[in-house]
């Protein structure tokens, strides 16, 4: 899944584009702001703020939003039932994954498996 997908211009900076790298490489793992920050070598309030400016987004927007989209991919195309995709793609609880969903897409996991 490329970037541009989700942000409206190229990210230039090194931190962002190797956060964004890194994140779509493991979304199906626990990933947490600490994690990221940790993993740059920069302040956590700092990396927030630095994605916020880059991309338009929080770095959490950023994750649910690739996540949902690998969810839509499985539910259109596998027989996974929903948990099952909840878990594949990052999300320790099928509720939690739902209300992403319902949220980012305005129907449920459900309901847009059905529609496909």
């Amino acid at each position: 899944m490329d970037t541009y997908n989700f942000f409206h211009k190229p990210i230039c900076n090194f931190h962002i584009n190797k956060a964004i790298a890194y994140t779509l490489k493991n979304y199906t793992e626990p990933l947490t702001l600490e994690e990221m920050a940790d993993y740059l070598g920069l302040n956590k309030c700092y990396f927030c703020q630095l994605f916020k400016r880059e991309t338009g987004k929080t770095y959490s927007q950023f994750l649910n939003e690739l996540r949902i989209e690998k969810s839509k991919e499985l539910l259109e195309n596998t027989n996974l039932s929903i948990l099952d995709i909840a878990l594949t793609v990052g999300y320790n609880n099928q509720n939690h994954y739902s209300m992403a969903f319902k949220k980012l897409t305005g129907t449920t996991p459900k309901n847009y498996k059905n529609r496909n």
